[in-house]
């Protein structure tokens, strides 16, 4: 490995497997394809299963990045990146489904011009992220947290786009299984390293996309980053083993991560369910009310112009019902729609937990606010 501050730079070679490579031990595969079985099922209760796609808000990265811009300002860019990366993720799981209709039998992946276009839309409004997305026009260097030092083997211009363009031509013609498929194409992505910045971001949404495109999860229920976030040394070591060859070090890191990523939705979820069932117990024999909490099964805050024409009659009553028992309490972000707090508490509890406790953010943070936030390359 290279060495503290001042050492060497080490080059990292761009990950390059066969068509058919496999680089998932055999037992992580099975505990990782249990995993998204079970979360699958539990999925099935959502009427929306992108409803849990909710990007972490990198606060203390756009502090770092932003200087001495105000406090006040510098959240609100940075809850308005993170409401950019979610709808750059939604978009992204819409083009994969969309071509699964278009082009059946074929894996979905996307050209290089779109890999371009998703990854301006995920930096879009990132305040730590200067100068918007594009390819990469310079040598690229990765910087650990210990100081450790590597360099992007692959040269920008032609030679990046040729990679570029190998990456999209083997992702739509492997015969890997769908989960080394996933892994193989994200950590070839980290390796390319075809962005100035938010690179992992990128190639974390795009595997989960995989996923998605090969029937392996409904739709973005996955918290790669949160999982990756929390094993960071460990995620970083598996890309420079792969770069060097080892694919079984890095397929069973990230078959370790879409395990943990999936229990943790699947424990989400199951807290979700039984808040939304308990509030309804609440309004046993007022059907419209009932119908107004049936619908946070797509959308964990409901409006007025939401309600017309999904519940029957004005809504405008049960909402007021809702809103005095308590079991509907005004947005804190969302002028004029109505959550319910547990489910807003849960849905903003960092990674890890399956309900809002001790290191969850209080109501009204941005969403993944209380996430932990850690050094080295995004």
């Amino acid at each position: 490995m290279a060495g503290p501050t001042g050492a060497a730079v080490r080059r990292v070679l761009p990950v390059v497997p066969p068509l058919g490579a496999e680089a998932v031990p055999a037992a992580r595969r099975r505990e990782a394809l249990d995993a998204l079985a079970e979360l699958r099922a539990a999925a099935a209760y959502l009427g929306d299963p992108d409803l849990f796609h909710r990007p972490r808000v990198r606060t203390r990265v756009h502090r770092n990045a932003a200087g001495a811009t105000d406090p006040r300002r510098l959240a609100e860019q940075a809850f308005a990146a993170a409401g950019h990366r979610a709808a750059a993720g939604l978009a992204a799981v819409g083009s994969v489904r969309a071509e699964l209709l278009e082009r059946p039998g074929r894996r979905p992946c996307f050209t290089p011009a779109a890999l371009a276009e998703l990854h301006g839309l995920l930096v879009t409004g990132d305040p730590g992220v200067p100068g918007g997305g594009g390819y990469r026009r310079a040598p690229a260097t990765v910087t650990w947290p210990d100081g450790s030092r590597f360099g992007i083997d692959v040269a920008p211009g032609r030679a990046l786009n040729g990679h570029v363009d190998r990456w999209y031509r083997w992702a739509i013609r492997t015969t890997s299984p769908a989960l080394d498929a996933a892994a193989l194409g994200m950590v070839r992505l980290l390796t390319i390293h075809p962005f100035p910045d938010a690179n992992g971001r990128l190639a974390r949404l795009v595997a989960q996309c995989d996923l998605v495109g090969a029937g392996l999860l409904p739709g973005l229920l996955l918290d790669l980053d949160g999982w990756f976030e929390a094993h960071r040394e460990a995620y970083d070591r598996a890309v420079v083993a792969a770069a060097d060859g080892d694919l079984p070090c890095w397929g069973g890191l990230f078959a370790r991560a879409v395990t943990g990523a999936a229990r943790h939705r699947t424990g989400t979820l199951g807290a979700y369910r039984q808040l939304v069932e308990a509030a309804t117990v609440q309004v046993d024999g007022e059907p419209v009310a009932a119908a107004v909490l049936a619908q946070l099964r797509s959308s964990p805050a409901v409006s007025v112009s939401r309600l017309r024409g999904r519940v029957p009659g004005d809504p405008r009553p049960a909402l007021r019902r809702l809103e005095d028992a308590g079991i509907l309490v005004a947005h804190p972000r969302l002028p004029g729609a109505l959550v319910h707090p547990g489910l807003l508490a849960l849905l903003d509890a960092p990674f890890g937990s399956t309900e809002a406790g001790p290191g969850a953010p209080p109501p009204g943070s941005p969403p993944g606010a209380g996430g932990p936030a850690r050094g080295g390359p995004r």
